[in-house]
């Protein structure tokens, strides 16, 4: 059956709660084995369990990613990293909307436009389908009619009792953080980066191996009189295979700058709680030192991939047209890896 993780944040937990009861057990028929949702027993941390690695596990183990989206989410360190973290991952993501909250005010959502509003019957039934094309169902339609639009009613009610409302809008107040919420958001972020940064280098060796294959595709056109046809197909998947590793950087590298800016913050908040103590300074140095040399390899990488780029040999506009524009995408990430770069050996001498 699905695996399921609830990105949530806590104060929302009795929308939530019903969503998970009516739409996901009743109306889907999944179980709370396959269901990771920190706010109720049955589905949460095990006791004595270790949180972040409960929900890293969890969402790299997920088919599906639920964000429950709403102004208290927004202003989750916790919940922006789960979002970061699953969006690194290429999950199959399910943004959902509380209430009042609009389309137009969640512009913050960088890149994703398939959010829904919870309490929409289509999208819940658009759901419903796409759990049934790829799973076996437990419910029949009658049932999950019944459930949703128990579902519908308590949200209803919860709207007119202002329960759990969320209004988007208002000011966001900043909470209270010590040492080990900077140190736990720092940690978080220099996860996300290298998971980010390790996406990167994955899809960079996938086009070093589709660039080898295409080449000996070449090789085998027989060079008396090779094949234009031909010639030109292969070229053309080239080209196709750089788009996409330009796709996969102008997405991701955004995202890694936003979370290094992150992490720094966090640093020098860890800094300013604790000014004098000697331990914490150099395990903080450590993790920082952590993150520079993880930037410094995946900066060699990507100027490796731009070298062997620029050594393929112009030969049909499509796969010329790819190549500059990887190009440039090589070099932006270059540019970011150097300002991360640049940024954490400033903090490092502080």
């Amino acid at each position: 059956m699905a695996k399921i993780f609830i990105s949530h944040s806590t104060k929302d937990k009795v929308i939530v709660d019903l969503f998970k009861n009516l739409i996901l057990n009743a109306g889907f028929g999944v179980l709370d084995n396959d269901i990771a949702y920190t706010s109720a027993p049955e589905t949460g941390v095990p006791t004595g369990g270790n949180i972040p690695q409960y929900i890293k596990e969890n969402i790299a183990d997920s088919d599906f990613v639920f964000f429950m989206i709403s102004d208290n989410y927004r202003k989750s360190e916790v919940c922006l990293n789960e979002m970061g973290a699953a969006w690194a991952l290429d999950k199959n993501v399910k943004p959902l909307l509380l209430h009042n909250v609009s389309f137009e005010s969640v512009g913050w959502l960088y890149g994703m436009n398939l959010y829904a509003k919870i309490d929409d019957a289509g999208r819940l039934d658009e759901l419903r389908d796409e759990f049934l094309d790829k799973y076996d169902s437990r419910t029949k339609t009658a049932v999950w009619n019944r459930q949703k639009t128990e579902f519908l009613d308590k949200l209803e009610t919860c709207a007119q009792n202002n329960t759990a409302l969320i209004r988007i809008n208002s000011p966001i107040e900043e909470d209270e953080l010590g040492l080990l919420d900077y140190r736990e958001a720092f940690d978080n972020d220099l996860n996300l980066f290298n998971q980010i940064a390790g996406v990167l280098t994955d899809e960079m060796n996938q086009l070093s191996n589709k660039t080898a294959t295409r080449t000996k595709q070449l090789s085998s056109l027989n060079p008396k009189s090779p094949n234009t046809s031909q010639a030109r197909g292969i070229m053309i998947n080239l080209a196709n295979d750089m788009n996409q590793m330009s796709d996969a950087i102008d997405y991701n590298a955004p995202k890694l700058l936003e979370h290094f800016k992150t992490a720094i913050e966090n640093a020098i908040h860890m800094q300013q709680c604790f000014d004098t103590d000697q331990d914490t300074k150099e395990g903080n140095r450590i993790a920082l030192n952590d993150l520079i040399q993880s930037m410094i390899s995946a900066k060699d990488t990507t100027a490796q991939g731009k070298d062997a780029l620029l050594n393929i040999p112009d030969m049909e506009k499509s796969q010329i047209a790819a190549k500059k524009r990887l190009a440039k995408s090589y070099s932006v990430l270059i540019a970011v890896y150097d300002e991360c770069i640049t940024k954490a050996m400033e903090l490092l001498k502080a």
